[in-house]
């Protein structure tokens, strides 16, 4: 709300947050009532709410294992599941579909939809509403639910195969999805009208903290306008805006002479719709709009909500429709007991639920496809359209069944560069390292780069697995004319089999988490650097120009153990996997503050100014850690 009479609301008004207190005796949390501590109400009103015997007068927490208590003065007056307490990175039935045993087979169709979550925001037991828009193998996540991207990457899903979302408005069963997608792996677009857009920035700066243009520049924005088509994938999408209680978009998506609607949440209900014309509310041409082109109309699958009325659609308006529109009705953000009795089908969350549209396939379709995959990597998204019909022309397609042998470490074979085009590749490097390889991930840089004819790791198809290969001597030719991409591939190549390089990245709590693809980029710009105990990595008053990623050396900073109020603890030096980063002097070239020292001999890993900044760009998750912080460890 606005301040009114010049009260300010702040986060303080509703609620204080008070600690909790251990009682060695029995272990649990407590709190006692002199505090003030929920809603902003005293003890004694506090007291009154939850009927405290005046004896007593606390509140407890009780660990159960897999359930947490909370008692008033004995009493238990709530129960919570653990894992709505907690980070679990999979918590039970927010991740509703189930993961496949084993590297999937998935296979995105040309045109259709992967409902990942198919309940309104008020069910127990399921995931919000949202799905995947797949249009020529790509995908748009259309409200995406919470821990999409985690279940997605579970079942093998790469990022680069989503690159667009599409946020119909900011309810928070709607948008969660989108602002955790945004904060994690790789850059997003975000495709939606600039009212939804400002509405989510606001919410989301308040309720993590950033600033609204730090925010902004996680993510790219793509401002949608209603009527006007976004062309994708060689079809397009067309955007309404439906009837809810606040702006939300709907939209029509075609593709080769077919089409998928989806409503969004919305009232289609003639009756309503009538009134609201008789009130004034709604105008002649807009009641008509809504009753035949927006959420309702002709299509190959028409993807309505149903939710409780009533600001949301009746069963009863959508069972009065033609029979040449209810036919491809399927219905979507209700529980499963309401749609029941419906008369209508709900659609089933789940890749193996995945509903396919034919379509057919473009001309040139294999090119394109190619094209896409190439612009996905680090190595070719630079290259203009010259240097691509230049890849096109040098690379040989060739397919593995599940089990093969690709390379094997140390032995003898051709030198390729060697992109997944489809399927899943178990990648092991000399190093001991072992990686899952899919969609745009690549290997073989270094037999490419190096001279002795021996590959450097063993890759095994863990499914059909379909690759796209480029000889040796075609790669030098392709990145001779772009030094400075030269130069980071041959020092990824250096780095590939190098284990202090890879403890490190294994030691950082946010590298820790790349997936391949980013530890790819995040290799091709660390530089490796041995340094003797007592050399000066940073000198206090130059300027800032680097980050350090600590390898098996120790470092500390100098003057820290005369600085006031250091603990034992800040004395410690800096390990293997910490890394020293101070983004906001990097971006105002500011001078270091503390000179920084080795403390013991050892390799560290220099990442410049520049290069850092780019892999913030491409991994808008790395950049929130980094950004107040000094160290990551």
């Amino acid at each position: 709300k606005e301040p009114r009479n010049g009260r300010r609301i702040a986060v303080e008004t509703l609620f204080a947050l008070e600690p909790f207190q251990e009682r060695p005796e029995e272990g649990d949390k407590v709190i006692p009532l002199r505090h003030k501590i929920a809603c902003g109400l005293e003890p004694e009103a506090l007291a009154a709410a939850f009927k405290f015997e005046e004896t007593k007068g606390w509140v407890a927490i009780v660990d159960r294992g897999d359930w947490y208590d909370v008692l008033a003065d004995g009493e238990v007056v709530a129960s919570v599941p653990d894992w709505l307490a907690s980070a679990m990175p999979a918590p039970p039935y927010v991740l509703m579909p189930t993961v496949s045993v084993g590297p999937p087979a998935f296979e995105a169709p040309e045109f259709g939809i992967t409902v990942l979550g198919a309940a309104d925001g008020f069910a127990k037991s399921e995931a919000t509403a949202g799905f995947i828009l797949w249009m020529r193998g790509r995908g748009v996540l259309v409200d995406p639910p919470a821990h999409s991207a985690h279940f997605l990457r579970l079942n093998g899903i790469s990022s680069r195969r989503i690159t667009h979302v599409i946020l119909t408005h900011t309810h928070s069963d709607h948008d969660a999805g989108t602002f955790q997608k945004i904060l994690i792996e790789q850059r997003v677009t975000v495709l939606t009208t600039r009212t939804i857009m400002a509405a989510f920035v606001r919410k989301y700066a308040l309720a993590s903290g950033m600033s609204p243009d730090f925010l902004q520049r996680l993510f790219s924005f793509h401002s949608v306008k209603i009527g006007e088509p976004v062309h994708f994938q060689g079809g397009s999408i067309k955007f309404f805006y439906s009837l809810h209680i606040l702006p939300c978009i709907g939209f029509r998506a075609e593709l080769a002479g077919r089409s998928i609607v989806y409503s969004a949440d919305t009232c289609f209900n003639p009756e309503v719709l009538d009134q609201l014309e008789e009130r004034g509310i709604l105008s002649a041409e807009r009641k008509a709009s809504l009753c035949s082109d927006c959420s309702v109309q002709p299509a190959d699958l028409l993807l309505h909500e149903a939710g409780v009325p009533p600001t949301h659609t009746p069963i009863s308006a959508l069972a009065a429709l033609p029979e040449s529109i209810r036919r491809n009705v399927r219905l979507i953000h209700m529980s499963d007991e309401r749609a029941a009795g419906s008369g209508f089908a709900k659609v089933r969350p789940g890749l193996e639920h995945t509903i396919c549209i034919d379509a057919e396939p473009p001309r040139h379709a294999e090119a394109k496809q190619i094209l896409q995959i190439l612009q996905a990597t680090d190595l070719f998204r630079s290259f203009d359209v010259a240097s691509a019909c230049d890849v096109l022309a040098c690379i040989v397609p060739r397919s593995y069944t599940a089990g093969a042998i690709i390379c094997r470490a140390g032995e003898a074979g051709p030198a390729l560069l060697r992109i997944v085009r489809s399927g899943a590749v178990q990648y092991a490097g000399i190093s001991g390292a072992t990686r899952t390889l899919g969609y745009c991930d690549y290997f073989g840089e270094g037999e490419v780069m190096l001279t002795d004819g021996r590959h450097r790791a063993t890759a095994t198809a863990m499914t059909d697995v379909e690759m796209l290969e480029i000889e040796r001597g075609d790669v030098q030719y392709l990145l001779r004319r772009r030094p400075q991409l030269l130069h980071r591939i041959q020092q990824r190549a250096q780095l590939l089999d190098h284990a202090p390089s890879w403890a490190a990245i294994g030691a950082n709590s946010v590298f820790a988490s790349f997936s391949m693809s980013q530890v790819t980029q995040l290799q091709s710009v660390m530089r490796e650097e041995t340094v003797r105990c007592g050399d000066v990595v940073w000198k206090k008053g130059k300027e800032v120009c680097d980050s350090v990623l600590v390898g098996d050396a120790e470092l500390a900073f100098r003057e820290l153990p005369d600085a006031s109020g250091v603990s034992d603890e800040d004395l410690e030096p800096f390990r293997a996997g910490a890394l020293l980063v101070n983004v906001y002097a990097l971006e105002q070239r500011l001078p270091h503050e503390m000179t920084l020292t080795a403390v013991t001999a050892g390799t560290i890993f220099r990442i410049a100014s520049a290069d850092l900044f780019e892999l913030l760009d491409h991994n808008p998750g790395a950049f929130i850690w980094m950004r107040d912080a000094l160290v990551v460890c």
